[in-house]
């Protein structure tokens, strides 16, 4: 009842409070339905995928944006990459080739709780540097993850199990906001300063300056806080099992899997989509004669998780075509007045542009301050290339899982508790405001 009452009071609250300060009713109601929706992801104060159609439904009921753009997530690569890594982690199942994964961590000498959350940070990161898309990723790593999880004799409700898929998802994940094409906002900052300022974001440069304090030192900050909430003993001991030689359907999979690789790696020569590389593997594991992704599997797909992913993205889409929430962040920029201390400088600007993230998502940050960078750049005193490495620590500042579409993703495939996986994300985005982005700036400073 209570639930009830708060589901119904919320968003006429938030709508009364805006209403004497946006003009404008279309922008007035989207606002509300923004903020709202974030509150009911943020909270779960009713299931995901239902705030996640509300959401949907009231886009198109107010015809708030084109319906091409509310519906923009049905259309998009992450959701079709979702998609299809449900059923590719339903073909590893089948043939059991997560037993074959288990046992590269059966080499790991005195294994314990600890050093194997260490080894999964370091075979995370390292990953990032081979497969350039987060999305991608996760949906690889998740179904070995649960694999292993499995292995050391965790159930689902173990502290151990919340663990071990935290600490593959975000350090697959954030970490790799520091290396330049394993991330989407990644990208769409390096595109947006080529196009607008002919400036071009190199790799290595990147890299130095980012990947020592938002890469490394904040994937040691993720490995110590899953250990301190999620902390827990080994169940099983992981012995090196005999594994006989593949069977046929085994070598199917892996042979796809790695084709999949190369052609995701090499996505920068043929220009093909990640997601439609994903669906032809699909389709190939799926044909009548291999069998080996079966009609009962496309059966159990999780669709509430996707409705999820959709909504997300496509509130992404509604915000980057949106003009008043642009308008809206220039006028907060022409207002800010600079302090005296550089260093206070960065951090406020750098923050204000991470707490923005909350309702524009991670990957519209760039998208909306990239092209008014020149702009930040005179109110700051801040050079244009400085400009740009703090929306790097802003959008890899994440709050909520909804934020930033590869958390999502994983939290949908993997089917842990959101709240678990906001322990960890908001105590690591107050440390980073407080502790890494000041770091960061020195870094910076030295690097000048």
């Amino acid at each position: 009842m209570f639930k009830t009452i708060l589901f119904i009071f919320i968003p006429n609250f938030i709508y009364l409070g805006l209403f004497s300060f946006i003009e404008e009713q279309k922008d007035l109601i989207l606002l509300s339905l923004i903020i709202t929706t974030i509150i009911y992801w943020a909270s779960n104060l009713v299931p995901l995928y239902f705030s996640s159609l509300i959401f949907l439904f009231t886009a198109l009921a107010f015809s708030l944006a084109s319906k091409d753009v509310i519906f923009s997530g049905f259309s998009s690569g992450a959701f079709w990459l979702v998609f299809a890594g449900m059923l590719i982690a339903t073909a590893i199942k089948n043939t059991n080739l997560t037993l074959r994964f288990t046992n590269l961590f059966s080499n790991i000498k005195n294994l314990t709780y600890l050093k194997l959350l260490i080894y999964i940070s370091i075979f995370a990161v390292l990953f990032s540097f081979i497969m350039p898309s987060s999305v991608v990723r996760i949906v690889l790593v998740v179904p070995l993850a649960i694999a292993l999880a499995s292995s050391l004799g965790f159930q689902k409700e173990d502290k151990g199990f919340t663990g071990i898929i935290l600490t593959f998802i975000l350090c697959t994940s954030l970490p790799a906001f520091t290396i330049l094409p394993a991330n989407v906002p990644n990208m769409i900052l390096a595109g947006l300063t080529k196009e607008i300022y002919d400036y071009e974001l190199l790799f290595s440069y990147y890299f130095i300056a980012n990947f020592l304090v938002l890469g490394f030192i904040k994937n040691i900050i993720i490995v110590s806080l899953v250990y301190y909430f999620f902390k827990d003993e080994l169940k099983n001991k992981l012995e090196k099992e005999e594994i006989q030689d593949f069977t046929k359907n085994e070598k199917i999979v892996l042979a796809t899997i790695f084709i999949m690789l190369i052609l995701w790696m090499s996505d920068f020569i043929h220009q093909i989509s990640p997601s439609i590389i994903a669906i032809i593997g699909v389709l190939f594991l799926a044909f009548p004669t291999i069998n080996i992704i079966k009609a009962k599997d496309f059966n159990s797909i999780n669709f509430s998780s996707l409705i999820y992913v959709v909504a997300i993205i496509s509130l992404g889409s509604i915000v980057a075509n949106n003009d008043f929430f642009e308008n809206a962040l220039n006028s907060l920029v022409n207002q800010y007045e600079p302090f005296d201390l550089e260093i206070l400088n960065y951090i406020s600007i750098t923050s204000f542009m991470s707490f923005s993230g909350i309702v524009i998502t991670q990957p519209t940050i760039p998208a909306i301050f990239t092209p008014i960078a020149q702009q930040l750049s005179d109110v700051s005193a801040f050079s244009l290339n400085e400009v740009f490495m703090m929306q790097i620590a802003a959008f890899s500042n994440v709050f909520f899982p909804f934020q930033a579409p590869p958390l999502a993703v994983g939290l949908a495939l993997s089917q842990i508790k959101q709240r678990d996986m906001l322990k960890i994300i908001l105590l690591l985005a107050l440390i980073t405001i407080v502790f890494l982005y000041p770091l960061e700036y020195f870094w910076l400073s030295f690097l000048r």
